[in-house]
Order: structure tokens, then C-alpha cells, then sequence
């Protein structure tokens, strides 16, 4: 099987752990920056960084863009007019409208688009989508998922409070994977509390709560925060109930346990990285392989839900969703 060429576009901490994926998918990665970043990055992991995002491109199977929101449609139009496949880290568009923008040029072009979307290639959730996909939780499902993590730096940009902040961001792991396990979702209703517009300073907290009804009538509440300090950096939980049984989840467990001198640690098993999963995936089908669990028209619905989020919570109403083909 021939060596995959892929251009790693961003130099940031997303574009390291997805670097260190694709190498570890067996593919050769040649890295752009336009912040001057991209050498250091290249460096450290002994690949080639490029001058420009053509010279990125130039022979690529595919790109991986890690680079603000903003960028990402130019960019992938860009991929996407040479034949080049499309990777996009989370969300794969600041809105709606561009998101379909992005999906359609995929289409149209006959390339192929996947959302990084990392969380849905964890074992947790991986296992709880075939417990509900094959009935065993039973029917008049109620969900609560639960993520939580720690900023670790100021938050950068010019987002609005009205562009709902972390219900765009964080919240939409939550989202994609209620999509995921529940199906369409044709109503949601949000709120937020915290910080919210950016820039915002470091140690900056914020919640954000969605419900999101289901065409099939199952109900999830998807629960996001932004923690003060980075302990746990990250945790994720989930509770589903159904007609069939219930099924729980936490990462925390089992609790730390507590010495006399400090804390001995988790002995938690995370089971391999979600990174190198979701590479792993993509790395297969564009070399001719399986499709991976998540493709663009994914990608288009957790922009829809987590802009239909922040609707709702700026206007403090319930927004419903159109879904083709559901009355």
C-alpha cells in the first residue's frame, strides 16, 4: 500500500496531536503555518514544513486544516479545487451557511470532507452507540452527556457573546455525538452562563447546557463547562436510560486515590488515543479502505444544532429544526 500524503495546515496545539496521529497512520505530512510556527513544529517531529499553502497542496492526497474557524472554508476550497481530500478540526464552519457552502464544493468536487470530530472515536461512546443502535436500551430514551475540561490559555479571537460561545465550541462534541447515538435532532433549547465573548482572560469559566429533542422521540441534554483550574483536565460522563435498562459512564472513575504525600493518580484505563483512532480511519479510507463513522454531512448537522444553541439561548426561546424528511 502506498505512503499517504497529507498537509498538515496550522501550527497550533490541535495540529500537534493530529500530526503525531498521522504519523503514527503511517502518513507523510508536510506542515504550513502562516504564523512562522510551522518549522518548530516540523522540527520536532522530523517532518518538512512548506513556504506556502500551495506548496502544501502540490501532490497531496489530502489536507488537515488546524487552523482557526475562520480559515476554514477558504482553505478547503481551496483543497478542494485541486482534487485534494478535506480533513477539518471542529466546527468545520462559524456558521450555517458556510458549513452547507463547504459540503456542497465537497460534493460537487467529488472529494471526499470529514469533520475531526475526536470524542466520537472514544471506546466509551463507540460502545455506547451500539448498545442503542441495537435496541438493547430500549425505547423513550433520556440522555445527559457531560463534558468538561480546562482552557488552558486566555480565549483569542472577536466572538460575540451572540455567536453563544462555548455552545459553539466545546458543546458541539456533545452535539455531534446526540446526533450520533439519538438521530436527528428538531428542537433544541440552550443556555449559557460565564464567559462568553472573546478575548477573555485566563482561569475564564463558562457553562453551557442544550436539550435537544430527537425526531425519534428520545430527549439528550448535552452539559459543557469550561473549568477555573486543570484538575481533571478533562472529563467527559454520560447517563441513558431506556425502556431496555440504563447505561453510565464517567471517566473520573475510579476516583483518585489519596497518600499521605500527595495523590497517587488515576488508574483509570483511557484505552488508546482518540487521535489516533479518528487518523487511523481517515488515513484507510483515502487510500481506498472503509468509510470512517463520520463524514460531511455530520459535520453540517452539529453546525446546525450548535448554531441553532446559540439562537436559543441569546433569544431564550426553543428553536426548532427542519430535517428532510421528518413531518
Amino acid at each position: 500500500m502506498r505512503q499517504l500524503e497529507v498537509a498538515l495546515i496550522g501550527a497550533g496545539l490541535i495540529a500537534r496531536f493530529h500530526l503525531d496521529a498521522w504519523i503514527g497512520a503511517g502518513a507523510a505530512v508536510r506542515v504550513y503555518s502562516d504564523d512562522g510556527r510551522a518549522a518548530d513544529l516540523a522540527r520536532d517531529f522530523g517532518v518538512r514544513a512548506v513556504g506556502s499553502l500551495a506548496e502544501a497542496l502540490d501532490g497531496a492526497d489530502a489536507v488537515d486544516i488546524c487552523t482557526p474557524t475562520g480559515t476554514h472554508r477558504e482553505i478547503a476550497l481551496a483543497a478542494m479545487a485541486r482534487g485534494v481530500g478535506v480533513v477539518c478540526e471542529k466546527p468545520l464552519a462559524a456558521t450555517t451557511a458556510e458549513a452547507e457552502e463547504i459540503v456542497d464544493a465537497s460534493e460537487r468536487a467529488g472529494v471526499r470532507l470529514y469533520p475531526a470530530h475526536d470524542v466520537r472515536f472514544a471506546p466509551a461512546f463507540a460502545r455506547l452507540h451500539e448498545l442503542v443502535a441495537s435496541g438493547r436500551v430500549g425505547e423513550g430514551t433520556v440522555a445527559r452527556l457531560h463534558f468538561s475540561a480546562y482552557h488552558p490559555r486566555p480565549w483569542t479571537g472577536q466572538a460575540s457573546a451572540q455567536s453563544g460561545g462555548i455552545l459553539t465550541d466545546q458543546m458541539l462534541h456533545g452535539a455531534d455525538l446526540a446526533y450520533w447515538i439519538f438521530g436527528e435532532v428538531i428542537r433544541v433549547h440552550a443556555c449559557y452562563q460565564g464567559e462568553i465573548a472573546a478575548p477573555a482572560p485566563e482561569g475564564a469559566v463558562a457553562t453551557g447546557t442544550a436539550v435537544l429533542t430527537h425526531a425519534n422521540g428520545a430527549i439528550s441534554q448535552v452539559v459543557s463547562r469550561w473549568t477555573a483550574t486543570p484538575k481533571p483536565p478533562v472529563r467527559v460522563a454520560f447517563h441513558v436510560s431506556g425502556t431496555g435498562g440504563s447505561v453510565t459512564y464517567d471517566s473520573e472513575w475510579p476516583q483518585e486515590v489519596r497518600v499521605a504525600d500527595g495523590e497517587a493518580g488515576s488508574f483509570g484505563y483511557a484505552g488508546k488515543s482518540v487521535f489516533a483512532t479518528e487518523m487511523h480511519e481517515f488515513a484507510q479510507a483515502f487510500l481506498g479502505g472503509p468509510e470512517p463513522r463520520l463524514g460531511a454531512r455530520d459535520a453540517l448537522a452539529a453546525v446546525r444544532i450548535t448554531q441553532a444553541a446559540a439562537e436559543s439561548a441569546w433569544t431564550g426561546r426553543a428553536v426548532e429544526l427542519t430535517v428532510k424528511g421528518v413531518a
